[in-house]
């Protein structure tokens, strides 16, 4: 029989990193006034993450043996017109895999890096950014919306070109995040047209209203074109997951992109951050089976 998950034991999944996160970030640090020293930094983060992590465990047993699902929005943060932009979470089988892959990857990487950045005088300051990291892939794994989904990639992005650039002293460091930042600029521009056309077409950015409108998608053209819609569509989500994912060719950016401490391979190159886009196209699978354009072009660069 399915059950219902609560809505404050996941968003406690999300926060937790966050918390810790910002108590590293700001009370470890000089901007802060250094309040905090190493051991309480690496403690609160991987406290915050351990929660997530443990949370998340829970949430993929729940749904996995009780069948629950959450598909519900936790905040309206603005409705223009007829569109409503929302934080909220939807958790099925892929959301509650992908919320322990992120969660355990990040907790393993936050164990490793007590040793490794030991002697690095950015200590604290690395911890709080993989610790946000961890926050802005859950924001983007658990989104049941498409702004939200814009908001953790971006997130993503962004504290990615910050620990591909933390030793900043060093050039080729700072060489090779702006080169990833501006590869992922390329591709989010993609990401960013086809949410558009979605938005432009079914007037929602809510995944479960999308979905529903998508069959009438899949018979409407593309103006001034012999294209279908929906494969204009796929097409331009499937450029924002290749830069995200660094396929061919986007995929520039990853070689520089070891510039970073070593911990930060694991965390975003490995494991987490260049499945967001895998996610993505499996979070979209109800309209990238509605065109073959779409499913070949996926085919063809993930083969190169």
């Amino acid at each position: 029989m399915s059950t219902t998950l609560s809505a404050s034991t996941l968003l406690a999944v999300p926060m937790a990193p966050l918390i810790g996160a910002a108590l590293a970030g700001i009370l470890g640090t000089t901007f802060g006034g250094n309040v905090i020293g190493r051991r309480a930094s690496h403690t609160l983060t991987i406290l915050g993450v351990l929660v997530a992590f443990i949370l998340s465990a829970m949430t993929l047993k729940s749904v996995a043996m009780d069948g629950a699902r959450f598909n519900e929005t936790l905040y309206t943060w603005m409705v223009v017109g007829g569109l409503k932009m929302e934080i909220g979470f939807l958790v099925d089988g892929l959301t509650a895999m992908m919320m322990v892959v992120v969660t355990f990857v990040s907790l393993m990487v936050h164990l490793y890096t007590i040793g490794y950045m030991e002697e690095d005088a950015g200590y604290n300051r690395f911890f709080a950014y993989i610790s946000l990291f961890t926050f802005s892939m859950l924001m983007l794994v658990m989104s049941n919306n498409l702004l939200q989904l814009f908001f953790g990639w971006e997130a993503v992005g962004l504290v990615s070109y910050l620990l591909i650039g933390f030793w900043f002293n060093k050039p080729s460091a700072i060489f090779a995040n702006m080169k990833a930042f501006l590869v992922n600029r390329v591709g989010d521009f993609g990401f960013i047209l086809g949410i558009g056309l979605i938005v432009a077409y079914t007037g929602t950015l809510n995944y479960t209203e999308v979905f529903a409108k998508a069959p009438g998608l899949g018979t409407l053209g593309f103006p001034g074109t012999d294209w279908l819609l929906i494969t204009v569509i796929c097409i331009c989500l499937f450029i924002g997951a290749m830069g995200k994912s660094a396929q061919f060719p986007l995929h520039v950016w990853l070689p520089d992109s070891m510039e970073g401490p070593t911990p930060i391979s694991a965390l975003i190159h490995a494991a987490t951050m260049v499945t967001a886009g895998i996610f993505l196209v499996a979070r979209m699978s109800p309209l990238f089976e509605l065109s073959d354009t779409a499913l070949n072009f996926s085919m063809v660069i993930g083969a190169i």
